[in-house]
């Protein structure tokens, strides 16, 4: 089976040319589960939902969700990809998750960061999305961007079944990147972080996205690197079969229910 990222840097409010540009590199990409960044259709830095709103999208009823859709069929390809998302009044931070037989559905990013608060709602729950792809059965989990740093998101979507765990990042922290075998390798499962490049600017601030994209396998092993600068789709081949034994008498998932059996109800309370 093959993972894919698209690493690239959006052009900041210009929708229709960052159409043109995701639509070139994903028509170059077959028979792949391709991730795309977070917000990649409108870019980052903005400072107030009226800045944003008009560049955002409904879900799924708009033009990208169509273009996927179209590429998805043409191409057999699984697409996860971030982008604005619009209903009525409210904005959040979206990903989509699209297979060659359309629209399969889409996850609101939960843990917003930094000025995300001021513009975005918060998303409410966390999905695990099952598509046959490629003769398999997949279960396919996502989260956005610095829900990476809570390890609670990831293994989550472990107890719900996920087998790989697509992540559409815009990222300016550096330590993601270092993080992401260990929630490979801590839930057993494949990661794909799909980072965009470049730099935005706003009268008050500049932010520098630090690329990097990587996916992991659930041994810790980086499958994929990428560097601050590389563009395009990057790709790799897996076996998705994965092994749950952690020693000949540990099996995560059997460990996992066990544990949470015996955690008090309360032991999350702060």
């Amino acid at each position: 089976m093959r993972l894919s990222v698209l690493q690239f840097n959006p052009i900041h409010k210009n929708v229709q040319e960052n159409y043109k540009v995701i639509e070139k590199y994903l028509k170059s990409e077959n028979n792949s589960i391709v991730v795309l960044p977070e917000l990649c259709t409108t870019g980052y830095l903005f400072e107030s939902k009226d800045e944003l709103y008009n560049l955002a999208e409904e879900i799924p009823g708009g033009k990208f969700c169509e273009l996927l859709c179209n590429i998805a069929r043409d191409n057999n390809l699984i697409i996860v990809a971030g982008l604005a998302e619009r209903e009525k009044n409210k904005l959040f931070n979206s990903a989509v998750i699209i297979s060659p037989d359309g629209y399969i559905g889409k996850y609101r990013k939960i843990n917003l960061f930094y000025k995300e608060k001021l513009i975005f709602e918060r998303g409410e729950e966390l999905h695990v999305f099952r598509v046959n792809f490629c003769g398999r059965n997949i279960q396919i989990g996502v989260m956005i961007c610095f829900d990476w740093f809570f390890p609670e998101i990831a293994r989550r979507l472990k107890i719900m079944g996920a087998s790989i765990i697509a992540h559409p990042s815009n990222l300016v922290l550096p330590y993601c990147p270092k993080a992401m075998p260990i929630r490979a390798l801590e839930n057993k499962l494949y990661t794909i972080t799909a980072n965009r490049i470049g730099t935005e600017k706003s009268e008050n601030e500049i932010l520098k996205f630090i690329g990097q994209s990587v996916i992991c396998s659930p041994k810790a092993e980086y499958l994929l690197k990428l560097s601050e600068d590389d563009c395009g789709i990057f790709t790799v081949q897996i076996d998705p079969e994965i092994e749950e034994k952690v020693t000949n008498l540990n099996y995560l998932s059997e460990d996992l229910r066990e544990l949470y059996k015996r955690l008090p109800a309360n032991f999350l309370d702060f």
